[in-house]
């Protein structure tokens, strides 16, 4: 079905975790150049209509599709039905265009980083990065590598650095990937940032006391004695909110124990996989033996 008439594109999905199907699947929408939606099926959906069982909760889902690039609006979904799809996406996209801000925030830093495994992308990681993205110019995601991960865990991440890196790369508040190898140190990242940076931005000068490393404040007392201690230089060192009761229930932890306990990755990646639709006005879609739209 092509509505020409449209100015924008929506996709529904569970959302539920990020694959490369889902990923590809966005960039190939925003380059359209259309103002993007997703729609995210809700709970009861899923459970009686898509007869699948996210372990996330519908605000969670919600939150990781407006983390990636090119998204500009999220709204959930309660049918099958494309009519009454449709009707959900137009509100949400006449919400979305009254609400609209049209002042940029000023940032305090030039460049910026978060560091982590961002083992299986979930909504505590996004608003750590979007928090993060407030506070400076340009920020940078600093990945573990599988060999640091399993060093320090005495196990590998459920999804590989490859992989994490090419979901952080898919947000549209992270400027840029880089790793923290087995052998790295924190001197080892500033270097990096710094040349990632110089790289990408010839005409611009670039200091150690222009930088920023954020971390949750779960850390802050770590990383304080850290930076005393020198370890972090002229590095300036901020903390985002994270709180005790929230981190019980959405925490990298939490979320990997169920994935495992629930079949794999492969699971998750084939749900989202069976359920994502494209109403792309123009983007082909690729339809399935019953006539439900899938890719």
């Amino acid at each position: 079905m092509i509505k020409d008439e449209k100015d924008y594109i929506t996709v529904w999905g569970i959302f539920d975790t990020i694959s490369k199907e889902v990923r590809n699947s966005i960039s190939k929408c925003a380059e359209s150049g259309k103002t993007l939606g997703i729609g995210v099926y809700s709970d009861e959906c899923c459970d009686t209509k898509l007869f699948t069982h996210p372990d996330k909760p519908l605000e969670h889902r919600m939150q990781i599709a407006q983390g990636l690039s090119g998204v500009t609006f999220v709204f959930p979904v309660d049918s099958l039905n494309d009519y009454e799809n449709e009707k959900a996406a137009e509100i949400a996209y006449r919400e979305y265009l009254n609400h609209k801000e049209s002042l940029d925030k000023s940032k305090k830093y030039k460049v910026g980083f978060v560091i982590g495994s961002f083992d299986v992308l979930h909504p505590g990681h996004i608003e750590n990065i979007n928090l993060s993205s407030e506070i400076c110019e340009v920020l940078y995601a600093v990945v573990k590598t599988d060999e640091r991960v399993f060093d320090r865990k005495n196990k590998y991440p459920i999804q590989n650095t490859t992989e994490r890196a090419a979901n952080l790369r898919a947000l549209k508040n992270v400027d840029g990937v880089l790793f923290y190898d087995l052998d790295s140190t924190r001197v080892d990242i500033i270097r990096s940032v710094i040349s990632q940076f110089k790289r990408e931005h010839p005409t611009e000068t670039i200091e150690e006391k222009d930088l920023v490393a954020i971390f949750g404040d779960d850390l802050k007392e770590k990383e304080e004695e850290r930076k005393r201690n020198g370890d972090w230089g002229e590095v300036n060192i901020e903390f985002t909110p994270r709180p005790e009761e929230k981190m019980k229930v959405m925490s990298s932890s939490v979320y990997q124990a169920l994935i495992r306990q629930r079949g794999g990755i492969a699971r998750y990646e084939s749900e989202e996989r069976k359920h994502l639709v494209i109403n792309g006005y123009g983007i082909p879609n690729q339809g399935s033996s019953d006539g439900e739209r899938e890719l």
